[in-house]
């Protein structure tokens, strides 16, 4: 019996390290030793809530299991990290989720079934990461801070050179800070344009920086 509850151990372990290596290939914040961790986690949880299910007669172990989803849950919104513009670690909390996932079916002895969803999730992790690089080699999200002097017209100039440039914007916003004012915006762009936007604003009277980020 413990021999078993070995095998899981290491399976969980595999399999978490599995989705974990190609996050740490691609530098996320939860990456080998996360992964890994919540997969053995799950696991040992889903072992014991059965154990313990059979020595107390009556109990309910699905319970351990719907807590192990909440805590997930609380573990994964640490991961997200909210933006001026995007909202960032989505798919690292998603990913934990997934993981503790696997380790709860292999727990229960799904084992290959676990197998075959962790070498789904990571195909389509990898997958749409080259999709993603594909799209966003000609155009590309930006987001920029413009600051500038006490004056709140800056933003039609702003937008006069957007309409020129031929770009498209969201979530235009002008707020007065203790300098003068800033404009948040952000373009759908190419490099070549959004150095030529960087470079008009910068023309613009009043303009004291902007600053932009790749999203």
């Amino acid at each position: 019996m413990e021999i078993e509850i070995f095998l899981k151990i290491l399976l969980s372990t595999v399999l978490g390290g599995i989705i974990g290596l190609e996050r740490e290939i691609s530098q996320k914040g939860a990456g080998l030793r996360t992964n890994i961790l919540v997969a053995v986690g799950s696991t040992l949880f889903t072992i014991l809530s059965f154990k313990l299910a059979e020595l107390s007669k009556g109990a309910d172990p699905i319970r351990v299991a719907a807590q192990i989803v909440i805590g997930i849950g609380i573990l994964g919104a640490g991961a997200i990290i909210r933006a001026r513009f995007s909202t960032q670690g989505l798919t690292t909390a998603a990913s934990i989720w997934v993981t503790s996932a696997i380790g709860i079916s292999v727990g229960i002895g799904y084992y290959l079934i676990s197998f075959i969803v962790t070498m789904f999730v990571v195909l389509i992790i990898v997958a749409l990461n080259y999709i993603s690089s594909f799209l966003e080699s000609h155009e590309h999200w930006y987001a920029y801070v413009i600051s500038t002097e006490d004056r709140a017209s800056v933003l039609i100039e702003v937008k006069k050179i957007i309409r020129e440039l031929g770009l498209k914007y969201i979530d235009a916003r002008l707020r007065k800070v203790e300098e003068g004012y800033e404009i948040e915006i952000a373009l759908n762009t190419s490099s070549t344009k959004n150095q030529g936007f960087i470079e008009k604003v910068m023309q613009v009277p009043d303009v004291k920086e902007i600053a932009s980020e790749h999203l």
